[in-house]
């Protein structure tokens, strides 16, 4: 969907846009392509807009980001092979990672993660399965023009989280971890803020298993509110009656597998 006037006046003020972007976009395609090949570059076509935005439409520090995103990609050509709604509807229906379908006050996309559903997912999926979803999910949302301006910001509730429950998951381990943060870096998207609500007493137990795989920005964007949901949704800039009643709001029916129940009608 093109960009309202609004928007398109952010993209210019915050991130240097210019009025004419193909030539920047051109000039990326086609240093990326060759770094990487017309076949491996035309994977990816689709991270080319969201990286200059990301990058601030400085061309140097957007192709090292799509060359990152293409290492990344050979080194797990699991995660991005033969990837589609059908495959993923079944962890989407779980609860734990999903999006609201209305952006907060800034325009920002709001990703909601719920932890205690994450016994059930670690039971049946297994972490390449969740990175495979990741990947998906995230290459779907990305080509958004909204969301590649405004940006991301994630909703997290953490109670009755199961600490156990990853170390339970096949295939997980230190390389499943590093790569699940690795494709958070290596993606297009502009991470603006996680708000996290109901934090358990073994919060930093958590915390410390997964510091080593996180950076500086992403520590300092991590917020804890306890039981302050109306202070997350505040902080967030969101609605009660736009966000589910597990993360605080007033929205009674939720379906958290709502997207990708929508994709697969689309193409069915």
């Amino acid at each position: 969907m093109p960009l309202d006037e609004a928007t398109k006046a952010k993209a210019k003020r915050e991130l240097n846009e210019p009025d004419d972007i193909e030539p920047s976009l051109a000039n990326l395609r086609n240093n990326f392509v060759d770094a990487v090949g017309e076949n491996d570059a035309n994977r990816f076509q689709w991270a080319l807009l969201a990286s200059l935005r990301q990058a601030k439409w400085n061309e140097v520090k957007a192709l090292e980001k799509m060359k990152a995103l293409h290492k990344f990609a050979k080194k797990h050509p699991e995660l991005f092979n033969d990837l589609s709604a059908e495959e993923f509807i079944g962890q989407a229906k779980i609860g734990v990672t999903s999006h609201l379908p209305a952006r907060n006050n800034r325009g920002e996309l709001v990703l909601l993660i719920h932890g205690e559903p994450m016994a059930a997912l670690a039971k049946k999926y297994s972490m390449r399965d969740l990175l495979r979803f990741s990947v998906f999910y995230m290459s779907e949302l990305m080509v958004e023009e909204e969301t590649q301006v405004n940006g991301v910001i994630i909703l997290e509730n953490l109670r009755n989280y199961p600490i156990t429950a990853l170390n339970k998951m096949s295939g997980v381990g230190l390389s499943g971890m590093r790569a699940s943060f690795d494709w958070l870096g290596v993606s297009p998207m502009r991470l603006r803020g996680i708000y996290a609500c109901h934090q358990p007493w073994y919060v930093n137990i958590m915390l410390a298993l997964v510091r080593p795989f996180m950076s500086r920005k992403l520590r300092d964007r991590l917020k804890f509110f306890g039981s302050r949901q109306q202070d997350m949704l505040d902080a967030a800039g969101l609605r009660p009656e736009d966000v589910p009643e597990l993360f605080g709001g007033a929205m009674q029916s939720w379906d958290p597998a709502w997207y990708l129940a929508g994709r697969i009608s689309q193409h069915s």
